[in-house]
């Protein structure tokens, strides 16, 4: 394959860290609590993957010192997707016990510029910039007494606009109703990709690309579920992610349709597939690295 093509084609895993994919991805013997700390370097080795997400910071903000850690294990260049710490994507709180006090509480920190650039670009900047691909603002669904799509576009822009030009930022929405012209326009206005996400409740891929949906100079996609099945279906369907269990024609289909649209483009394309899609991830991105190379021979 055409190596000029090939590096517009950034295929990964949401995560890595799963036991698993011994056998699969993971071949040799790591020291006890060290495997979720240090198999992230035999990850990268895989010729199958080209980014992974960081999904762990959703939960928590990023450490200089993890940071360090994990861009010692990585290839030079090698470039990741970030999930953004939901301290600062949450508007409300949910009613979840994991919350504590703050259940159901507005947040306070939601879409403050200040406290994403001390939180984390400060620590990304300092040990992970040769490492940093887009960082991923994920928004659980809001409801309507919460924010309009005016009220969220109008966040959107005055955050955007504060946050410095050096990095790539992209924005995944949970409410299908928030697919509205204002929506790309506002993330269009800063370079901002528009992640296309197949979720639980989320428009096809393929729905998604049928509006004007391409806002940045760069494509970010994650493939979660199928449709209708919730996280913890997929998780007791799927388990322990050695295997594909069920073939997703149409979904393999769409990131063929975005992979396409990044070549003709030249925009490098970051697709995340998560095992909760089909059963295994490797041997989903094993699958649709196969149709690119059929079609970019």
């Amino acid at each position: 394959m055409n190596p000029e093509i090939k590096k517009y084609i950034k295929l990964g895993s949401s995560s890595w860290a799963f036991e698993g994919w011994q056998g699969l991805v993971y071949f040799q013997d790591y020291p006890k609590g060290r495997f979720k700390l240090d198999c992230l370097a035999e990850y990268a080795r895989d010729p199958r993957f080209s980014t992974v997400g960081m999904d762990l910071f959703f939960y928590q903000p990023p450490s200089k010192d993890l940071l360090d850690h994990y861009g010692n294990l990585l290839p030079e260049d090698f470039k990741t997707c970030s999930k953004v710490w939901e301290g600062i994507t949450i508007y409300r709180y949910p009613n979840h016990s994991r919350y504590g006090s703050n259940k159901g509480k507005v947040n306070p920190s939601y879409l403050n510029p200040e406290v994403f650039n001390e939180t984390v670009l400060t620590p990304y900047r300092e040990s992970f910039t040769d490492h940093t691909g887009p960082f991923i603002f994920e928004f659980q669904y809001m409801r309507m007494n919460d924010k309009s799509i005016e009220e969220f576009c109008e966040d959107l822009d005055q955050f955007f606009s504060k946050l410095p030009p050096d990095f790539q930022y992209s924005v995944e929405i949970r409410n299908k109703n928030f697919l509205d012209p204002i929506y790309f326009e506002t993330l269009r206005k800063h370079n901002v990709a528009h992640v296309f996400n197949q979720w639980t409740f989320m428009p096809l891929v393929s729905k998604q690309l049928s509006y004007d949906s391409i806002t940045a100079d760069f494509i970010v996609s994650r493939i979660l579920t199928p449709p209708g099945l919730t996280y913890q279906e997929t998780v007791t369907m799927f388990e322990p992610f050695d295997k594909i269990k069920t073939e997703l024609p149409q979904m393999r289909s769409d990131v063929m349709d975005l992979i396409r649209i990044a070549v003709k483009e030249t925009k490098y394309a970051y697709i995340l597939i998560n095992n909760r899609v089909e059963g295994s991830a490797p041997l989903t991105i094993k699958a649709l690295w196969e149709m690119v190379e059929k079609e970019f021979k």
